[in-house]
């Protein structure tokens, strides 16, 4: 596994050392600071990335960092990044060790059983070689309710830098397992590629998790449907959107 820790080191530490993400508000009548920004984040380690029902690394373990600042309207700002690997055995490499996904966003109650999540994302990959760069920008939006039910939708007017729009849709379910601590995911999504790779597939996802005090963890079944030959010539071998088993650990901080 070519694991990038210093560039995700490099990006946490140019987030978390922005002067303005430590302001806080003047005090209130009660004499007590607000903060107007929170800053958080987390550090996962995963058996397999897998994004959409597709493996990022040809079904190798990844690590992971996020970082987020938040504000008290809602608005917040952050980045996300993982290894990654694209180049299956005899391909010609691409140079992709890294995606690095910086966003923006805002989120809040919109009516008093609902909360939407709407963000913009710059999803990159440095460190590619001529003819393979594949970044692109979404935005996505997460409606969830009484929060257990979701829907969400994605949309890039450039996927994977194509020449066409990719169009994502998904609805899931997260529910507790009585008192036992544990909860479990269930998830279908639709990604409609047509105008850029000339084919669509479906996926799904089964999962089930617990909280540990800050350490989570993960245990999540995936699997596509429909995801062709045009899909596997345009973008990742379809034998990376074969049925499989992800283990991930997270710690939020």
């Amino acid at each position: 596994m070519r694991a990038p820790l210093s560039l995700i080191a490099l990006a946490l530490a140019s987030l978390l050392s922005t002067p303005a993400l430590a302001q806080d508000a003047p005090a209130g009548d009660a004499g007590e600071d607000t903060p107007t920004w929170e800053v958080g984040g987390s550090l996962a380690a995963t058996s397999d990335y897998v994004w959409r029902g597709v493996s990022q690394t040809q079904g190798n373990p990844a690590l992971q960092a996020e970082v987020t600042a938040t504000h008290a309207s809602g608005f917040y700002v952050g980045a996300w990044a993982s290894n990654v690997d694209f180049t299956a055995p005899g391909d010609e490499d691409d140079g992709i060790d890294v995606e690095f996904d910086p966003y923006i966003g805002w989120s809040g109650a919109v009516g008093g059983n609902a909360e939407l999540d709407v963000f913009l994302t710059r999803v990159t990959y440095p460190g590619h070689r001529d003819g393979f760069d594949y970044a692109y920008t979404e935005l996505e939006g997460k409606l969830t309710f009484a929060e257990k039910f979701y829907v969400g939708a994605a949309y890039s007017p450039d996927i994977f830098n194509l020449g066409g729009h990719g169009i994502y849709m998904n609805a899931g379910v997260s529910l507790p397992l009585g008192d036992t601590g544990f909860d479990v995911t269930a998830q279908l999504g639709h990604y409609n590629l047509n105008d850029a790779a000339g084919d669509s597939y479906n996926d799904y996802l089964l999962g089930i998790g617990r909280n540990f005090g800050p350490l989570r963890a993960d245990l999540q079944y995936t699997d596509t449907s429909s995801y062709g030959e045009a899909l596997s010539d345009a973008l990742d071998d379809a034998s990376q959107a074969d049925g499989r088993v992800a283990l991930m650990l997270t710690w939020a901080f």
